[in-house]
């Protein structure tokens, strides 16, 4: 996908986003906005001239411009490099487990089957996790017209996982100048006992390594659930910190520093000492 097509699937999917002179950005939460491409830098005297009028940013500057914050993204890197020997005991055995379980892995090209098919492993995912976003897709209908807007953009990839023919788990990326964004997984509970999530991220890895125009993964934003962050961790995901310029009204900022000190610290990221010291370093 281009930048451009990639935003209008973020935005037919219910996500806010906004386009500034030549500049994407995403609502992250309200009016805090971050580029749809959040690990790349930009000028900071560009931005800040375009986008003052719009309210809070923040994002990476070019070298040796002044910062006062980072940026976490969670990449996979070194995608040619990558052999299953190197994972975790712990998740090789994932895999093995699903393929022992002939669990397989295919893309899904076709809405209706993924839109009759998907929809059962949804409902147990969301009856597991709460999942909050949209929830529109717990119904049959909204699921379907959630199906429908995704199959408007070909250039997506579903990746189902399969026990015999059940659809166990899913997974959406879209590659967007170079880098592989994973966008949705959703795993029912049957999908767990398999294994399914572990091999359908192994399948994303194994294929990027055979593309050479894929340089990286973006797997997430380090963010407050933990047990997502080691998720990735464990599977050879690096965290990133990025030099990056918060640009907030001072008295919002000063709000925000003394009434939810969990937040103004996620707002101000970590440096990579910070990131070392987490054990988020791979």
């Amino acid at each position: 996908m281009t930048i451009d097509r990639y935003a209008a699937f973020e935005r037919a999917t219910a996500m806010k986003v906004v386009k500034v002179g030549d500049i994407w950005w995403h609502r992250v939460r309200p009016f805090l906005y971050r580029p749809l491409l959040p690990f790349k830098k930009y000028d900071l005297n560009k931005t800040t001239k375009e986008f003052d009028r719009i309210g809070a940013f923040q994002h990476g500057v070019e070298d040796g411009q002044a910062h006062n914050s980072y940026l976490n993204p969670i990449v996979f890197d070194e995608l040619h490099d990558y052999d299953i020997e190197s994972l975790p005991y712990s998740v090789r055995k994932h895999i093995k487990k699903a393929l022992k379980n002939s669990v397989t892995v295919s893309r899904i090209v076709d809405e209706r089957e993924f839109s009759e098919n998907a929809y059962p492993a949804y409902v147990s995912f969301y009856e597991r996790t709460k999942y909050g976003f949209d929830r529109s897709r717990r119904t049959r209908g909204g699921f379907s017209r959630w199906a429908h807007t995704l199959f408007q953009f070909p250039e997506t990839v579903i990746l189902g996982a399969f026990a015999s023919r059940e659809l166990v788990s899913f997974e959406i990326g879209c590659l967007v100048e170079g880098t592989l964004f994973l966008k949705t997984l959703v795993n029912s509970d049957k999908a767990l006992k398999l294994g399914a999530a572990d091999l359908l991220l192994h399948t994303y890895r194994m294929s990027s390594r055979e593309q050479p125009e894929i340089r990286a993964i973006f797997a997430s934003m380090l963010g407050q659930s933990p047990g997502i962050n080691e998720y990735y961790s464990i599977r050879g995901a690096r965290v990133l910190s990025l030099p990056a310029v918060l640009h907030m009204h001072p008295g919002l900022r000063w709000l925000i520093r003394k009434t939810n000190k969990r937040i103004y610290g996620r707002l101000l990221g970590l440096s990579n000492d910070e990131v070392v010291a987490n054990s988020f370093a791979k």
